[in-house]
């Protein structure tokens, strides 16, 4: 089972308490339909379980008796419902019109649960979302630019503009962050699956945590090389035109020290010194070196 799956089996088993939130979810499900006509509505469905669930949705909200056919599609089966409904079929010429406003269609904003209905319904029939442990990416396709425009301003009023791509089924709107990703899953009312995808999401927070750890770690050490390589050359010049030895005391004893330490950190070079010295007053040593092998 997939991870849309796993996330559409819990939340078909969610209650329907009010009419108002069964119409919602009604809603929801109707978007992607097909219109056949004034008084018949088509709604295709990927898996059976889901084709079940919006028939007895339907059959409750409208008191019409749904048929459900199965059909070959691409070169695999869909399964098809077709509702015999002259309110569901303007419903769904009302969702679908240029410049729709589904919440003021639907009133979603007047019952918290509505929104969630109304989200689940959509998701069931044209969304899906990866498995966190892979990728974060939750997606609804939409069948037209008309009906993606009325849902993008229907999520983007809620807090949660979606990102917009053409696909071959229709246009996705989607969101890639793991924040959106599991608000909406949350919205739409998953209480066990949000647990799983939390956990995914602080593994991987650690993990990437641990990663740039070990990558600043390696970056530092390569930056400690590449220093004490140029100190180490500087030196050599120094020695080899004799002017080392015309150089203060202090300078010749740091000279001295990283030359017959060469794979030494600063604080361990610091602590060779006699007396110690701070690790500041080590490194403008250590530049002054370099000042005077270049002159």
């Amino acid at each position: 089972m997939t991870f849309t799956e796993r996330v559409c089996a819990e939340l078909m088993e969610l209650p329907i308490k009010k009419n108002c939130c069964r119409r919602a979810l009604s809603a929801g499900l109707l978007l992607p339909a097909m219109r056949q006509s004034a008084s018949c509505v088509i709604l295709p469905c990927r898996r059976e379980a889901m084709a079940d669930f919006a028939k007895g949705v339907f059959e409750k909200t409208y008191s019409k008796t749904a048929e459900m056919n199965i059909i070959g599609f691409h070169g695999h089966r869909q399964w098809q419902l077709v509702l015999p409904s002259p309110a569901a079929s303007k419903l769904t010429a009302q969702l679908r019109e240029d410049g729709a406003d589904i919440d003021e269609l639907l009133h979603l904003s007047e019952c918290e649960s509505c929104r969630a209905a109304f989200l689940r319904g959509l998701f069931f029939v044209s969304g899906t979302v990866n498995d966190p442990q892979k990728s974060y990416h939750l997606e609804f396709v939409l069948p037209s630019e008309e009906s993606a425009d009325a849902v993008t301003n229907y999520l983007s009023s809620i807090g949660y503009p979606p990102r917009r791509i053409a696909r071959n089924t229709g246009v996705g709107l989607y969101y890639k962050d793991a924040t959106s990703v599991a608000d909406l899953i949350t919205l739409m009312g998953s209480h066990s699956i949000i647990f799983e995808f939390y956990n995914a999401r602080i593994a991987s927070d650690i993990r990437n945590n641990e990663n740039r750890a070990t990558n600043c770690v390696a970056r530092n050490i390569q930056k400690s090389v590449a220093a004490a390589a140029r100190q180490m050359e500087a030196i050599g010049r120094l020695m080899e035109s004799g002017k080392l030895d015309s150089l203060p005391e202090p300078l010749r004893q740091t000279a001295l020290l990283r030359y017959r330490n060469p794979d030494a950190t600063l604080d361990e070079l610091k602590d060779l010194h006699r007396p110690p010295i701070s690790k500041s007053g080590l490194s403008h040593r250590l530049q002054k070196l370099l000042d005077e092998a270049e002159e």
